[in-house]
């Protein structure tokens, strides 16, 4: 499969995936060991630029940590995330619809690059909703849809 065609989700997933098991890397052993773990054998210049975007944002997203040049994830367990961090991926990952504050829980988790959405992430994230509505950054309808406000 083309490296623009696969999920950036995914990819995230990989990140996090390969940096949850080991040391950290510079960015050219990170770009090679993301590049192996999605099935290429061999790194064009395309491939080096789409991965290592896919680092940065992982760096924005606050699943890496970039300290002079070694990349590392900069937390193991969603609960060592301040709610302030969570409630800004929320809130970044959520569309302008209305959706179910679950439907929001799996979007937030994945936009971080976790596969599942366990209890501690379902907790996390809801702590993150009711801080964002407290704080006017979204808006509930009902117990169960929120959405962000504009």
């Amino acid at each position: 499969m083309p490296i623009d065609q696969i999920d950036r989700n995914e990819v995230l997933a990989k990140i996090r995936d390969i940096f949850g098991a080991g040391e950290p890397r510079d960015r050219d052993q990170a770009i090679r060991d993301l590049a192996a773990a999605l099935g290429y054998d061999r790194i064009g210049p395309r491939i080096r630029e789409i991965l290592g975007n896919d680092l940065q944002t992982a760096v924005r997203r606050g699943i890496l940590e970039n300290e002079r040049g070694q990349y590392s994830l900069l937390c193991r367990t969603i609960d060592e995330y301040t709610l302030d961090h969570l409630v800004a991926m929320l809130v970044a990952a959520m569309g302008p619809s209305w959706q179910t504050r679950d439907d929001a829980i799996v979007v937030a988790a994945r936009y971080m690059g976790y596969r599942r959405t366990g209890v501690r992430i379902q907790n996390a994230f809801k702590s993150a909703i009711n801080a964002a509505i407290r704080r006017g950054i979204i808006e509930r309808d009902g117990a169960a849809k929120i959405r962000r406000i504009r």
